[in-house]
């Protein structure tokens, strides 16, 4: 299996990754090609590139190798609070080094944007280009953080299978509304086998890193000197592309002083398999006008340590932290920038989001398979209409049958999410949801409580009529 392992005093990771090599491995690879890095979408893992994968364009002039984060997919890692995007790229900077990984061109859609341009900032030269598909705001805008607060505790506290359909039903609202049903199928099984409410502490890790992600500074941005390319929704909610626009004027050392940003005529979130076709053609191109570069198994100067060493140095000087410089340089989760008060709290929600995890709700049957297609299950009551609000269908409910009007074309049936407009959440709101997600407790239900002995319970409500017959 190819793992990249991770070890050090305080950390251990197991990373995995895939590559278009016959064999899976990086020893397949044609010197004479360059390489490229892709990284996956947000709550999905590396097999979700398969787009890209597959794709003969790309097969056919480029070494390809995928990875999963440490908190995704095959993946395995020690659970710990530090976790963040920093951490992300300390993890693919030993995964170059530990496979002799040459410098290589890197793709990262939505989330991992953000780890990719971290990964450039502190080991710029591993990275002969960035190309970022559907960047989200630097922090949450503020109406997808409080749905996605919300979202994440029914997600992993359902009790059966209607209330689970119905929260992925509402993840795909935002990230693949207008995707195939066949797609949207195969998204929901993926999230019921790896993200049920039995793994509920990998939905928190996950949303965890989404929620309390902090900004790359103007001067953070200012070190990045590759070549930037945008790919980005034209009328995404989730994804405005304004943000995007932030990114690339900030981005004032790359070649021509900004980032090219192209914008594609689509709204969902998960650009990268929706729009995969136009993806992959656009990503081609702005390939090809680079320089051309090969593929020879890396050569560090000097020991790794060393190396490392020098990242930490400056991560502490763009982060105004010289205490960062003296942490143990072999350690990924020595880059993590969260703050004392954010590990608390990431570790908290765990510890809460870890009780009674092993005997949640499974979605799955006893082949471990999902219990039916996400396109299979009835009109729900809770499903909301164009106007906010939900209706039961009255055809359930018709004696004779009637003339049956031709069917409307989807986007008619299932109009698109609105969202209201709103700024990316600030440092306080980060907090306080932090707050609310470490001190949930969905188990706690009021009880009534009886004293005395049962005879005498049973003896006195039988003599008492019941409230139901008080009021006929």
């Amino acid at each position: 299996m190819p793992y990249v392992d991770l070890v050090s005093g305080d950390d251990y990771a197991s990373i995995w990754y895939d590559t278009n090599a016959p064999n899976g491995n990086v020893g397949g690879f044609d010197p004479a090609k360059p390489t490229v890095v892709m990284l996956h979408p947000l709550f999905l893992d590396s097999s979700w590139l398969y787009p890209q994968m597959d794709d003969h364009r790309l097969n056919s002039q480029f070494n390809v190798i995928v990875f999963d984060t440490r908190s995704t997919g095959r993946s395995i890692a020690r659970p710990t609070g530090k976790f963040d995007l920093w951490v992300t790229a300390a993890d693919l900077a030993l995964c170059f080094y530990h496979l002799r990984l040459p410098a290589a061109h890197i793709f990262a859609p939505e989330l991992n944007a953000y780890a990719a341009l971290r990964f450039a900032v502190l080991f710029p030269e591993l990275v002969l280009s960035l190309t970022l598909c559907n960047v989200p705001a630097q922090t949450e805008i503020r109406s997808v953080f409080e749905a996605l607060e919300e979202l994440c505790q029914l997600w992993a506290f359902s009790e059966d299978l209607e209330s689970f359909e119905y929260s992925c039903k509402e993840v795909l609202d935002f990230f693949a509304q207008d995707a195939h049903p066949d797609l949207q199928d195969d998204l929901v099984a993926y999230w019921e086998v790896h993200y049920p409410p039995f793994r509920r502490t990998y939905v928190i890790t996950n949303v965890n890193l989404l929620m309390n992600r902090t900004p790359l500074t103007p001067v953070e941005l200012a070190r990045i000197t590759c070549p930037v390319f945008i790919i980005q929704a034209e009328s995404s909610q989730t994804h405005p592309v304004v943000y995007a626009e932030q990114i690339s004027q900030h981005l004032a050392n790359v070649p021509g002083g900004s980032a090219s940003i192209f914008p594609v005529k689509a709204s969902q979130g998960y650009l990268s398999l929706m729009s995969a076709s136009i993806v992959n053609q656009v990503f081609m191109k702005f390939l090809v006008r680079q320089p051309p570069a090969r593929s020879d198994p890396l050569r560090l100067e000097g020991p790794l340590v060393d190396r490392m060493r020098t990242a930490l140095s400056a991560l502490g000087t763009v982060r105004n932290d010289p205490s960062i410089a003296d942490r143990d340089p072999l350690s990924p989760l020595s880059f993590s920038c969260a703050s004392a008060e954010i590990v608390r709290s990431q570790e908290e929600t765990r510890t809460t989001y870890e009780k009674g995890q092993r005997t949640a709700f499974s979605p799955l049957g006893l082949d471990g398979r999902p219990l039916r297609k996400f396109s299979e299950r009835k009109d729900h009551w809770l499903d909301g209409g164009a106007d906010g609000f939900s209706y039961s269908s009255a055809n359930n409910f018709r004696k004779k049958a009637t003339k049956q009007k031709p069917p409307r074309r989807r986007e008619e049936l299932e109009p698109s999410i609105v969202l209201p407009p709103s700024e990316p959440v600030s440092e306080e709101l980060q907090q306080v949801s932090r707050l609310r997600r470490a001190t949930i407790n969905p188990s706690a239900v009021d009880k009534q409580v009886i004293k005395g002995t049962m005879a005498k319970v049973v003896s006195t409500s039988q003599g008492v009529p019941s409230l139901p017959r008080l009021l006929r």
